[in-house]
């Protein structure tokens, strides 16, 4: 868990890294900012930098997990509801 100094610090880096896209002109995504903040990773000589840079992929990772789940929760949704919409009657539909 982080504490609230590492949280900060894990927030102004992602700041950093959306800072640096937009200064770079590049689109913001999430996809987009975890590779910023895997450059900024290599780059980093600073261990609580590391730390924190390390914490904000892994927030940044969680969230794309979370996203594409979503996704695929409704695709199978819209399934299940696109399937139960007819029905099972063995009749034929023109």
């Amino acid at each position: 868990m982080k504490n609230h100094g590492e949280e900060k610090l894990c927030d102004l880096l992602i700041g950093e890294a959306v800072l640096a896209l937009l200064h770079e002109k590049v689109g913001i995504s999430r996809r987009a900012l975890l590779s910023k903040l895997q450059f900024m990773l290599e780059a980093e000589e600073d261990e609580e930098r590391v730390h924190a840079i390390k914490l904000a992929i892994q927030d940044v990772k969680g969230e794309i997990a979370k996203s594409e789940s979503l996704k695929a929760g409704d695709r199978d949704q819209m399934a299940n509801f696109e399937i139960g919409k007819f029905g099972n009657d063995d009749s034929t539909r023109h």
